[in-house]
């Protein structure tokens, strides 16, 4: 299958380096690219590519954040996969409060980013461990604050194999990596991910693994 790519960075040597390191991938067609986002959108709506690599860093009105949330919002939407120098807690929040489903970092890019396309565009989170963890962490609250008690509404329905691939997803592994753990197969793993994202209103697996680890379901006090 040939995934279709528009890859989004305002430094034109990052575009060039991106497009070479994926040059040798015969499943992988960069499409299209764009230097701010809007122009990111508008090379998503000509090309309507499978997957799109967001700096979140944009310059200009549109940051890598607010364009992610503005094609997620599209009528037939792209999966998003940022690729970030991973420096900054608000721009990598932002984007999976808008809807990104992984996280690259640009030093894993020369070996790590045709994998990480392939997962986004199978809707794997491909999302790096230290990065996974420096997020989640900066999510958890007190039990006794709001946003784990909105979090825990949101969770309440949610089985408990629903809850222990949500926070191995939280944990930064891979569909893949959760079937063997669990002794389960990796459709199964997906259709478990897709019925609890349904039940909480997440729009993708990293979605999903934040809501859980705000919901604190962990504490004595959960559940």
């Amino acid at each position: 299958m040939q995934i279709s790519v528009v890859a989004v960075d305002d430094d034109p040597l990052v575009l060039g380096s991106l497009q070479n390191i994926l040059k040798p991938e015969e499943d992988v067609d960069v499409v299209g690219t764009a230097g701010s986002g809007p122009e990111a959108v508008e090379a998503v709506r000509a090309h309507q590519p499978d997957v799109v690599l967001m700096d979140l860093h944009l310059r200009g009105a549109l940051d890598g954040v607010e364009t992610t949330r503005r094609l997620r919002r599209l009528l037939t939407p792209p999966t998003v996969l940022a690729v970030t120098s991973f420096d900054t807690d608000h721009y990598l929040r932002g984007a999976l409060d808008a809807g990104a489903t992984g996280f690259l970092l640009k030093n894993d890019a020369p070996d790590l980013l045709a994998t990480a396309i392939r997962m986004t565009h199978d809707g794997d989170p491909m999302i790096s461990p230290a990065m996974t963890s420096r997020l989640i962490a900066s999510y958890v609250t007190p039990t006794t604050d709001q946003v784990c008690q909105d979090a825990r509404r949101q969770a309440a329905d949610l089985a408990d194999r629903e809850v222990q691939v949500a926070g191995l997803i939280g944990d930064g592994r891979t569909y893949q990596d959760i079937a063997e753990t669990l002794h389960l197969s990796p459709s199964t793993v997906k259709s478990t991910v897709r019925r609890a994202m349904d039940k909480v209103g997440a729009d993708t697996g990293a979605q999903l693994a934040v809501i859980v680890a705000r919901a604190r379901l962990d504490a004595p006090d959960a559940r």
